[in-house]
């Protein structure tokens, strides 16, 4: 499934349908969610770090106990679990950062907004 284009990547290619063009939301807003973004970001950059410490300190393969078909208990090799989260983590931090540029891009089109129609609030009477 391809990513999502921003509203500038669909202007450029020709294809923006500006009837499902999202309505424009507050600077505030966006800047509150830009907020909340980075801590997450924040978070999954501290889960990378803790799997990539928990690999340099148990090894890529970890000893567990499994039992046998009679019950019996044996130890066996597998592939540290750390692998599965530092991997998912960086899937999301990839998503993530797309979005914070999403984002951005929202944020500077409010901003724009914002300030044309204070430019002609000015003349109103």
């Amino acid at each position: 499934m391809p990513a999502k284009l921003s509203e500038r990547e669909k202007k450029n290619k020709g294809t923006a349908q500006r009837c499902r063009a999202r309505e424009a939301r507050s600077p505030r807003v966006i800047r509150r969610e830009m907020r909340d973004l980075r801590l997450v970001i924040k978070d999954m950059v501290f889960n990378v770090k803790l799997a990539r410490k928990c690999i340099r300190v148990d090894g890529t393969l970890i000893e567990v106990l499994i039992t046998n078909s009679n019950g019996e208990f044996e130890k066996s090799r597998k592939l540290n679990p750390s692998f599965k989260i530092q991997m998912d983590a960086m899937t999301a931090l990839k998503s993530l950062n797309r979005q914070m540029d999403f984002l951005s891009e929202e944020l500077d089109a409010a901003e724009a907004k914002q300030k044309k129609t204070e430019e002609f609030s000015e003349f109103r009477v």
